[in-house]
């Protein structure tokens, strides 16, 4: 009786199957792992951020800015990126596939760090920065005395 109940049930659930699927295509959405992408189409820059022992390293990929465009600001455990990025092309465009205009990127980082301790450099169209994290956050090595 429930085996039968269930087949019964399958081709209702094969359509919602496909209609998640069409939805999906329209839209480009689906659970973060479905894909590649792990923020939504056109966010620029795209960044990593790693938490080590002694602070946080991000690395935003910013390729064709002008160093002297970019603006990193810090405040509230929050990272703020800001640029421009030029377009070459002048007249008609037909296709555009890169991104190119103002940008402003917002990336929450985690309490304790230390907004005097920030370090940024731009080479080969990579941003990196590192912010230590405050002395009273970092791990302390508790020597182990033996008797």
């Amino acid at each position: 009786m429930i085996a039968r109940w269930f087949y019964d049930l399958d081709p209702v659930y094969n359509d919602f199957s496909r209609l998640t699927d069409v939805l999906d295509r329209v839209f480009d959405v689906g659970l973060p792992l479905a894909n590649i992408r792990s923020v939504p189409r056109g966010t620029f820059p795209p960044v990593n951020v790693q938490e080590k022992k002694d602070g946080v390293a991000i690395q935003a990929y910013i390729p064709g800015v002008e160093a002297g465009s970019i603006e990193v600001t810090f405040h509230d455990n929050a990272l703020t990126i800001k640029g421009k990025r030029e377009t070459a092309f002048k007249g008609t465009i037909h296709r555009r596939e890169r991104f190119s205009g103002d940008f402003t990127r917002i990336i929450g980082l985690p309490e304790g760090l230390d907004p005097d301790k920030i370090k940024a450099q731009y080479r080969d169209g990579v941003l990196a920065i590192t912010i230590d994290k405050m002395e009273e956050q970092k791990p302390k090595q508790i020597p182990v005395k033996i008797t």
